[in-house]
Order: C-alpha cells, then sequence, then structure tokens
C-alpha cells in the first residue's frame, strides 16, 4: 500500500512539474508576441506618421507652385516679384529635399523592420510615383521660369544635379568623339625615321626581302595629331613612298606630278582607312 502511495506522489509530481514547465514555456511564447507586436505596432506608428509628413510637405509644395505661377503672371515688375518667386523656389526645393530624405529612410526602415507588411510596402512605392511626378512637374515649371527670365535653375536641386549630370555627360562624350577620331602621322626618309626608332626591318632572310615596319615600342611623342574628320590630304615631295602603316589599299591615293614625283597622299575613305591602324607612317625617299 505505501509503495503504491509512493508511486502515485511520484506521478503527481512529475505531472505539477510538466505543467509547470509548459505553463512557464506558455508564458515565455506570449511575453515574446507581445513584444512582437509592439515593435511592429511601433513601426507601423513610425512609419505613418513619416507618410503624414511627406503628404503635408506635398500639400505645402503644391500651394507654393500655385503662388510662382500666380506671381510669374503677373503684370506686377520689380524685385520684390523676382525674389518671391526665387524664395517659393528654395522653400519647395528645401520641401521636396525632406520628402526624398524621408522616403531613404522609409525604405530603410521597411528593410530592417521585423516582419513582412506588404501594404507598407505598396504605400511606399506609391510615394515614390508621387514624389516622382511632382519632382518632374518642378522642374519644368523651373524651366518655364527661366524661359521668362528668372533665373532659378541653380535654386533646385533636382534641376542643378541634372545640368550637372547633363554638362558631364557632355563632356564624357566628346571627349570620346575626340578620342575615336584621333589618329597619328609621321612621315620622313627610311634614315631618319630609323634613327628616330620609328621603324624596324622585319622579316626576310639575312636581310633579304625584309620589310620596313612600325616599332612596338616607338615614341609616341614624334608623331603629330590630327583629327581624322579634318586631316586628309598630307602634302609630301618624294621620288619613292612607302606607305610602312597597315590600311587598306582602296582608301588612299597618292598623286604624282608631271615630273613623276609624288606630292600629295589622300585619304579617299577615312572610316576604312583609319579602321586598321591609328597611326600612319610614310617613307619618303
Amino acid at each position: 500500500m505505501k509503495k503504491t502511495i509512493l508511486i502515485l506522489s511520484g506521478l503527481v509530481f512529475l505531472l505539477f512539474s510538466c505543467n509547470n514547465a509548459e505553463i512557464e514555456q506558455l508564458k515565455n511564447e506570449n511575453e515574446t508576441l507581445r513584444k512582437t507586436v509592439e515593435e511592429r505596432d511601433q513601426d507601423i506608428n513610425s512609419f505613418m506618421q513619416v507618410f503624414n509628413e511627406i503628404e503635408e510637405n506635398l500639400a505645402e509644395v503644391r500651394t507654393k507652385e500655385k503662388l510662382i505661377v500666380n506671381r510669374a503672371s503677373s503684370f506686377e515688375t520689380g524685385v520684390d516679384r523676382v525674389e518671391a518667386v526665387k524664395n517659393d523656389i528654395r522653400s519647395i526645393d528645401e520641401l521636396m529635399s525632406q520628402n526624398r530624405e524621408n522616403l531613404k529612410n522609409l525604405s530603410y526602415k521597411l528593410k530592417s523592420s521585423k516582419g513582412e507588411n506588404k501594404e507598407l510596402g505598396r504605400m511606399l512605392a506609391n510615394l515614390e510615383k508621387i514624389i516622382g511626378r511632382k519632382d518632374a512637374e518642378i522642374v519644368s515649371l523651373v524651366s518655364e521660369l527661366e524661359d521668362l527670365n528668372f533665373e532659378v535653375e541653380d535654386l533646385y536641386t533636382s534641376v542643378s544635379k541634372l545640368t550637372h549630370e547633363n554638362l558631364e555627360q557632355g563632356r564624357i562624350i566628346d571627349t570620346q568623339k575626340t578620342e575615336l577620331n584621333t589618329a597619328y602621322y609621321i612621315t620622313g626618309s627610311k634614315k631618319d625615321l630609323k634613327e628616330k626608332e620609328i621603324i624596324t626591318k622585319k622579316g626576310g632572310f639575312i636581310g633579304i626581302r625584309s620589310v620596313d615596319k612600325l616599332r612596338q615600342d616607338f615614341e609616341k611623342d614624334l608623331f603629330t595629331k590630327i583629327d581624322i574628320r579634318e586631316t586628309t590630304v598630307f602634302p609630301i615631295d618624294a621620288k619613292k613612298v612607302n606607305l610602312v602603316t597597315t590600311h587598306p589599299s582602296d582608301s588612299y591615293i597618292i598623286r604624282k606630278n608631271d615630273e613623276k614625283r609624288y606630292f600629295s597622299f589622300e585619304i579617299t575613305k577615312p572610316e576604312d582607312f583609319w579602321r586598321s591602324s591609328k597611326y600612319l607612317v610614310l617613307v619618303l625617299d
């Protein structure tokens, strides 16, 4: 009997211990869930505050846009009117800069927040579109003001940035075009070009049937730089002309006078002529 009581007491103790453990686990899980919900609520509240701030900024931007249009179309003249328009543009620029910064922060918060919130993601994407469209509208407005002799282009960040990017892109394109259309040439006697280490003998057997070739380690500064779009004719004066560099034979003409002297090297197909080499070496004797 005593043995039975001991066994039952042990079972009760085990059941009580298990129940305590389960209850403690449930408490922990409930606390974790409560914290997660609180954090998510805090994230949502934080998002909504920023959303509201952006909407308020956009409403103020729209108001200032109307003021600018009214002032710009007014028949009034004077410094005050112009300065008022400039101040409105500065104010709009500040508001839009705040909006762009808020969007950046929202995007970061959304990525780092716990759990996925598709609704917030959609709201953020929609806001980005709205701000993008509004930015484009203001850029257009600034352009129109410039046409009316209001010097406001440098006062709006997007226009200034776009202008700078366009100028920079233009410079890059110009540089690329210049490089693409740059070539180099040199003329001289065989002796002179050998002494300058421009050409060397290649091929043949112990000098027999060897040909003049452009050296791989030639000094580039000895050549004259040209724009291939502008320079196609090279005056020369020689009984013999040897084209050392490789170019299509149908892309140039070497002209000879009545005294059987060569007086002109002319490129007839510049694009074809310079495709294989941007260097022209003429040996004149």
